[in-house]
């Protein structure tokens, strides 16, 4: 257990002289070297690391300093308490650092879970605005083949239309396709299509002839 003790108060010290180190390179100027940044996860685990092995690492100072002194009771008690002190206000310093990077872990999680959230959002509008687009591009094409359609057949003379009827017969001259006049402002018109209209006038009925009166009778 000593063993653990040492090593744990080593890497302490360590990070301390670090800390030390980086603190007056920072006051000399900004050439000096800076820390990478530890990410919080990482300090959020050594933070509960060093908690978790404070008590055993005070017990094993606490039973050194027994051990060690064997003289005044006065000043047996004396380093006790101030060993106690130095427990409390490690403790407390220890639960503030663990405090601080468990905030800052649960930051980064929310902060990367919006950015999450802001990019399918990015992708979901885009895919709409490129929905919308291919339909109205759809729409378009739709509408112009339809009438290059129309100016097609408008376009085309009438003599080298096909007709379905003899066209020697001059009672159905007029029936042919020959007969369509495609310069007309209306092409659906030319092609046979017109708009419905309901003819509900009453035939009128033909007036009453009166019977002719024949002689010898009264009227």
């Amino acid at each position: 257990m000593l063993e653990c003790v040492s090593g744990l108060d080593q890497v302490e010290d360590s990070q301390d002289k670090r800390s030390s180190f980086d603190s007056d390179c920072q006051q000399d100027g900004d050439s000096g070297p800076t820390e990478r940044q530890v990410s919080p996860d990482k300090l959020y685990r050594v933070a509960i690391l060093k908690k978790r092995f404070l008590d055993t690492i005070l017990k094993a100072r606490e039973k050194t300093l027994t051990q060690g002194e064997k003289g005044d009771p006065e000043t047996l008690r004396l380093e006790r308490e101030k060993l106690e002190m130095e427990q409390r206000k490690e403790k407390a310093r220890l639960q503030a650092e663990a405090k601080a990077a468990e905030d800052a872990r649960k930051q980064a999680e929310e902060e990367a879970a919006a950015e999450v959230r802001r990019k399918i959002e990015l992708e979901r509008e885009a895919a709409r605005h490129a929905l919308t687009q291919m339909e109205k591009t759809v729409e378009i094409n739709e509408n112009s083949r339809f009438l290059e359609d129309l100016e097609r057949l408008r376009a085309v003379p009438a003599e080298t239309l096909p007709i379905s009827v003899d066209e020697t017969s001059p009672d159905h001259a007029e029936d042919g396709l020959g007969s369509f006049k495609f310069g007309s402002s209306n092409p659906l018109e030319q092609l046979g299509l017109y708009m419905k209209v309901d003819d509900e006038e009453e035939e009128a009925e033909p007036p009453s002839v009166p019977n002719p009166v024949k002689e010898g009778e009264i009227d």
